[in-house]
Order: C-alpha cells, then structure tokens, then sequence
C-alpha cells in the first residue's frame, strides 16, 4: 500500500479489494446511531408495511446513485476530490472539497457527541454508573483515529469484522422485542409522511454516496465496484433500517438502543452503539482526510487523519449538536450536486481521460461546474422548504438540477469552442 494511501494519485492495481470487502465497508458504514433513530421514528409512524416500503425506495435510489457513483471511481482509480479538481478546477476543487471536508468533520463530531451522552444515560440507568462523556468521547475517537490512520488497509479489517457482528446485534433486538411485546405496532407520533421517509431515508447515506469513489477505488475491477455498492445499499440498507424500526414500532421506545437495555441487554445494547459509531466514523474521517490532502500536498495523510480527528473531537467537547445539525443539513443538500458535477465530466465530458499532469494546465476555476453547483443548491434549497420541486426529495432535486445545468452548460460550451476552431 502506498504510504499516502494514493490521496494524491491513482489507485495501483496492486491495491485492489474484492466486491465483498467493499459491501462490508459500506454496509458498516450506514449502522450507525443516526441511522437507528431516523429508523424508529419512520417504523413508528408508518407502521410495519409502510415503513418498509419508503426503506426499500430510498435504498433503492441510493442503490442506483451508488453504483454510479462507484463506476466512476474504480473506472478512474481517483478519489472524490481528484475527480472533483477535473471538474472544477484545481483551485475551485478548494471550495468544493472544503465544504465536503467540513460536513464530515462535523459528523464525526455529532457522533461522538452522541456517542458519550447515550452511554453516559445509559450506564446510569442500568447499573447506576457515572461515566462522563468526555471520557468516552476520548477514548473512542483515539480507537477510531488509530484505525483509519492505517488507511484503507485499517477500514477494510474493520469492516470484515465489526459488520456481521453489528447485523446480528440488531437482528436479535428485533426478535427479543417481538417476542416481549407482540407484533402489532405502537404508533409513535411523528411528523412523516411517505414523501418525507423516503427523503430521510436518502438523506441518511447521500454524502456516503458521493463519496463511494475514495474506496471503490480500490476495487479489482469495475464489476466487483458496481454490484458490490448496489448490494449493499439496495438490499442490505433497507434490511439494516427495518430491523433497527421493529423494536420501536413492536414496544414504543424511540431507538434500538433503548430497547436493548430496557430488555436488560446492556452489554449487547453498549456494543451495537459503540461499534456502530465506529464504523460510521472511521469513514467520515478517511474521506475528510483525502479531501483536505487535496488542500495540503505537503502534509503526510496520516497526520492529516490525526489532526482532522483531534478537531471532530474538539466539535464533541464542546457538544454543540443543536447548531451544527441545521448546518449539516444545508451541507447535505450542497454535497449531492458536486457528485453530479463530477459524473458528467468524467463519463460525458473527459470520458475518463483524465492524466493528474494535465490538472497544472487546466483552469483554476471552471465557472460553468460553479454556475450549476449554485443552480442546484438553490433549487434544493426551495425543495426542501416545499417551495418548488421536482420529485419532493431535496437531495434529489438538487442533483438532477446540477446535472442537467452542467450538461447545458458545458455543451454551450463545447458548441462555442466547435465554432471557434471552424
């Protein structure tokens, strides 16, 4: 493996992983405590029909986006923010790649947060044991910093064993569930319709989503990218949020966590939310590493990992949950339209003749990836406030807006440059 984990090159073929160890990294990745709540809360309004249905639309869509997404970057061997520079421009990828650097290391933060005050809440509930969260956030942003410093080499070992250990932690809460309180759901009030499940469902993994490429990458062939990433988002995803929704709809409680401890499976119940922050974390950091390598070609990509999780470790002390959501919510709709920036220069506009020496040529700012990316997120923006829209799911929205603005614009663009040289 490369010592900088090719954050500034193309993948070697000699780095290659096998479709199933990039299944288990994504699917690890969507078990998380976001992921648990958002679940709950659309299984207790919905109920059991309902709610699996907006789980098996969303995932779908993610499915689809995904293995896009991948093809583009196991086809290129680039990360995200490689590819972002084509489009972009070497020096407008900054902005870009900043923004995207700065909602991940934001997430980690949450997640920690989160990470301490459940455990803390539960610990003293349970066994009457007073744990301070910064403790727990200490010791568990060290493990998550230490595993993703080994790159894509540390992620993938935790993956292959963290993951199946997750799933069968979360199947046998549903079934412990079931067995207490029955299979008729208890409705929980929450304000989702179908439309807004499906559109929390998307947004729960869209950044993920863009960002497939830093590890698809690293896949042995374009096949083993694109099947194992539609796999794990379409089939495996939606298994994930049904089985995390039954113990709320089966017993009232708002989260699979609580309802493991509540059944006196405190240990389980510890584990699932530890490792579940983990393997979300470990992917937040490594991608908002790759993209701030981008940013300081000097720096080792280790160290970068160190000190982007010394800083999502600060966000957690200073729990500052209540502002940064709303914040992370606007970047979750400006993040989808640089993906689709990045796929129509790749597939449509360079058709993945992309040599890294041509970027010190290239302009510094494409103003066209700009004027589509500003289109899309104002269009997303109204989307979300039910404004206007195309299909309802702001996410969406704002990526069918950035590809066809791009689209528009760079064919006004090549039709001019025909002109020119006729």
């Amino acid at each position: 493996m490369k010592a900088d984990d090719f954050a500034r090159g193309a993948v070697s073929g000699s780095a290659a992983a096998t479709g199933l160890h990039l299944g288990l990294i994504i699917v690890g990745g969507t078990i998380g405590f976001a992921v648990f709540v958002i679940s709950s809360q659309i299984g207790g309004a919905l109920g059991y029909a309902k709610a699996g249905l907006a789980f098996a639309i969303g995932s779908l869509i993610l499915g689809f986006m995904g293995a896009v997404t991948s093809y583009v970057g196991a086809k290129s061997r680039l990360s995200t923010y490689l590819l972002t520079e084509f489009a972009f421009g070497p020096t407008g990828a900054k902005v870009a790649n900043l923004v995207v650097a700065l909602s991940l290391v934001g997430w980690f933060g949450v997640i920690c947060n989160t990470l301490g005050l459940a455990t803390q809440e539960m610990l003293q509930e349970s066994w009457n044991i007073d744990v301070p969260p910064p403790v727990v956030i200490t010791a568990a942003s060290a493990l998550m910093i230490s595993v993703t410093a080994a790159g894509f080499t540390g992620i993938d070992r935790l993956a292959l064993f963290l993951t199946p250990f997750m799933a069968l932690l979360i199947g046998y809460a549903a079934f412990l569930a079931l067995r207490a309180d029955g299979s008729e759901p208890l409705a929980v009030e929450q304000a989702f319709t179908f439309q807004t499940a499906v559109s929390a469902v998307v947004g729960t993994y869209i950044v993920g989503v863009i960002i497939q490429p830093d590890y698809s990458r690293f896949a042995v062939n374009v096949r083993h990218a694109v099947w194992s990433v539609f796999i794990a988002l379409a089939l495996f995803f939606p298994l994930v949020q049904f089985f995390s929704a039954v113990p709320s709809m089966a017993t009232g409680e708002p989260s699979v966590v609580l309802v493991m401890s509540g059944l006196g499976i405190i240990l389980p119940a510890f584990f699932l939310l530890f490792l579940g922050a983990w393997s979300s974390n470990v992917l937040c950091l490594y991608s908002s590493s790759l993209s701030v390598a981008t940013l300081m070609e000097r720096a080792r990509l280790s160290h970068i990992i160190i000190a982007i999780g010394v800083a999502g470790t600060a966000l957690a002390y200073v729990m500052v949950q209540e502002a940064i959501v709303d914040y992370l919510v606007l970047l979750g709709i400006t993040i989808p339209p640089i993906g689709a920036i990045y796929i129509v220069e790749a597939i449509f506009v360079r058709r993945f003749r992309m040599d890294l020496e041509e970027l010190d040529g290239e302009p510094g700012f494409n103003i066209r990836a700009f004027g589509a990316w500003a289109g899309a997120i104002a269009v997303g923006y109204c989307s979300d406030q039910e404004l206007m829209g195309i299909v309802g799911i702001a996410s969406i929205d704002s990526l069918i807006v950035a590809s066809a603005l791009y689209t528009a614009l760079q064919w006004r663009h090549w039709l001019s440059a025909a002109e020119r040289s006729a």
